[in-house]
C-alpha cells in the first residue's frame, strides 16, 4: 500500500509540472479590444481578435474570463477569406467575480469572441472600466474606443492620444504595446450624454454587401416564375380532371319501395241495385241482400 502512494505522489510530481508548463507556455501575438458605448443596446460591447504566437503548439486551448456581469454573445474564427464562423468553446462557470470560458484553437488564423457588459448610468453621465486581466503574454496589444453619439464630454485614462473618423464615427485609439504574463491593462472611460440615441439607430441597417437576386437568402422572381407557372398549371389540371370525373358520376338514386297495391274497400261506382249498398272490388253478389250486381263489364 506504501509503494502505491509513493508511485501515485511520484506521478503527480511529473504530470503536474508539465500541466503547467502546458498552460504557461500559451502567448498571443496580437490581442486587439474594441469598445463600442451604447452602439445597439445602452451597454456595452466588447470586441476582441486574437492570435496565437507561431510557438504555439496546436490545437491549443485558451482559455479567458470576462466580468461575472458581462454576456458573452459570440465565439468564433477567422477563415483565410476573412469572413467569421463559429467556432467551439467551452463555459467553464463563474468563480468569484469572473466567468470563464475555453476556445478550441485548432488553426493558426486569427479569432474573434464578444460580449455585453453593463455600464454605470448616472444621469446623463455614464462610466465603464475595461480589465485585461494577463492571462497570457500579450506581443500586440491594442484597443480602440467607439466615441458615442451625442456626447458633449468625453475622456479616457490612459488618454487613448489617436483619433480617427470612419463613417461619419469618431474612434479613439491607443498606442500597441507589449503586455508580459500577468501584467494588467485597465482603462477607464467618462462621458456625458444627455440622450439615450444608439449609433445603430442613426446609421440604420445597412447590408454588408450588394442585395440583387444573387444575394444569398433571396429569392429571384425570374428563377422562380417558371416554377409557379408549372404549379399552377398542375392544379388547373388536376380541378378540371376532378370536375371530369364529378360530373361523369351517375347520381345516386334512393330505391323506392314499392308498395303493394292495397284492394280498395269498395268497388268503384258499383252499388247494389236492390238495396243500394256499395259493393266492394270482387263482390258478385250484395253484402247486404244478397242481390246479383251489375258490373260493367256485364
Amino acid at each position: 500500500m506504501r509503494k502505491l502512494i509513493l508511485f501515485i505522489v511520484a506521478m503527480g510530481i511529473f504530470i503536474f509540472p508539465s500541466f503547467v508548463f502546458a498552460q504557461s507556455n500559451i502567448s498571443l501575438a496580437v490581442l486587439h479590444v474594441q469598445l463600442w458605448p451604447e452602439y445597439d443596446q445602452p451597454s456595452m460591447l466588447v470586441l476582441n481578435d486574437f492570435q496565437l504566437s507561431k510557438t504555439v503548439s496546436l490545437p491549443a486551448d485558451v482559455t479567458f474570463r470576462i466580468p461575472k456581469d458581462a454576456n458573452l454573445i459570440a465565439v468564433a474564427s477567422y477563415t483565410p477569406t476573412g469572413e467569421l464562423v463559429n467556432a467551439v468553446y467551452d463555459i467553464g462557470g463563474i468563480k468569484e467575480s469572473w466567468q470563464y470560458f475555453t476556445i478550441k484553437v485548432d488553426t493558426d488564423t486569427a479569432y474573434h469572441f464578444e460580449y455585453y457588459q453593463p455600464i454605470i448610468f448616472s444621469g446623463v453621465k455614464r462610466s465603464f472600466t475595461y480589465l485585461w486581466d494577463g492571462s497570457y503574454a500579450v506581443e500586440n496589444f491594442s484597443i480602440r474606443v467607439l466615441e458615442p453619439l451625442d456626447v458633449n464630454y468625453f475622456t479616457s485614462q490612459p488618454e487613448l492620444p489617436n483619433i480617427s473618423t470612419e463613417d461619419d464615427l469618431k474612434y479613439h485609439d491607443g498606442n500597441a504595446t507589449q503586455l508580459g504574463v500577468g501584467k494588467e491593462f485597465s482603462l477607464e472611460l467618462e462621458y456625458k450624454k444627455p440622450t439615450n440615441t444608439l449609433v445603430i439607430e442613426s446609421q440604420g441597417v445597412q447590408p454588408s454587401a450588394p442585395v440583387d437576386e444573387n444575394t444569398q437568402g433571396r429569392v429571384s422572381l425570374n428563377k422562380a416564375l417558371p416554377y409557379v407557372i408549372a404549379g399552377l398549371v398542375i392544379i388547373a389540371l388536376l380541378g378540371g380532371f376532378g370536375y371530369f370525373l364529378q360530373s361523369n358520376r351517375k347520381p345516386a338514386t334512393k330505391k323506392r319501395r314499392r308498395s303493394s297495391p292495397q284492394p280498395d274497400t269498395a268497388s268503384e261506382g258499383i252499388y247494389c241495385p236492390q238495396c243500394g249498398a256499395r259493393a266492394k272490388t270482387g263482390d258478385r253478389f250484395c253484402r247486404t241482400c244478397g242481390a246479383r250486381l251489375r258490373h260493367t263489364e256485364e
